[in-house]
């Protein structure tokens, strides 16, 4: 069985947003993939049992049968995210998370995803998404430091070969596909050449 495209689209929705330069992208993506997991959590539930109480609070959704993540290893992940968001959404407005919690939450909600719908995410996702899922784990608190400088370096200097700055208008912004603000520009447009930066230095 396969996850609905709705969960899908929305783990991409998360995705994007972790790779985009827009303020805060950690916090934002973070809260994203919290919901991202409740919804695919209910959906798996109401799979199971047509009446499943959608309603019911977010412990009892990925607890619900058809779903039970495993409460000493998954299920006890997604739970203290669940009260890391809630300090941040009712709590302190100024409680955010860094880059390696929000790798990490995305990934935790793939595992949801393929728990509830068996390789699911992976099949699921467009080729960028895929590709961008390399990116998270290196990113994420298994990730290797050394090769995140080492990509960010090979991303700034590949030769992408779109970029152009002719007849560049005083109002117009160049974009530097490697650069960290353009990386959803480039994975999205590039993901063989994302790829390939990520096979060269074996992440």
């Amino acid at each position: 069985m396969a996850a609905p495209q709705e969960i899908i689209a929305l783990l991409e929705s998360v995705i994007g947003v972790f790779l985009s330069d827009i303020r805060h992208r950690e916090r934002a993506a973070f809260l994203l993939c919290d919901e991202l997991i409740e919804k695919a959590c209910k959906y798996r539930a109401v799979d199971h049992d047509r009446k499943f109480e959608t309603s019911c609070g977010f412990h009892a959704a990925w607890n619900a049968p058809g779903v039970q993540l495993d409460p000493d290893d998954l299920g006890k992940r997604v739970q203290a995210r669940r009260e890391t968001r809630n300090l941040m959404q009712h709590e302190s407005a100024q409680a955010t998370v860094d880059v390696e919690q929000c790798a990490d939450a995305i990934l935790d909600g793939l595992a949801v995803i393929d728990h509830c719908w068996p390789n699911s995410a992976a099949d699921g996702l467009r080729l960028w998404a895929s590709c961008a899922t390399r990116i998270l784990n290196l990113y994420s608190s298994s990730g290797d430091l050394a090769q995140r400088d080492e990509f960010e370096h090979e991303m700034r200097m590949k030769a992408w070969g779109f970029t152009s700055h002719a007849n560049l208008k005083e109002n117009e912004t160049v974009i530097r596909p490697g650069e960290r603000a353009f990386w959803h520009w480039a994975v999205t447009r590039s993901p063989e050449g994302v790829e390939e930066v990520l096979n060269d230095l074996v992440i």
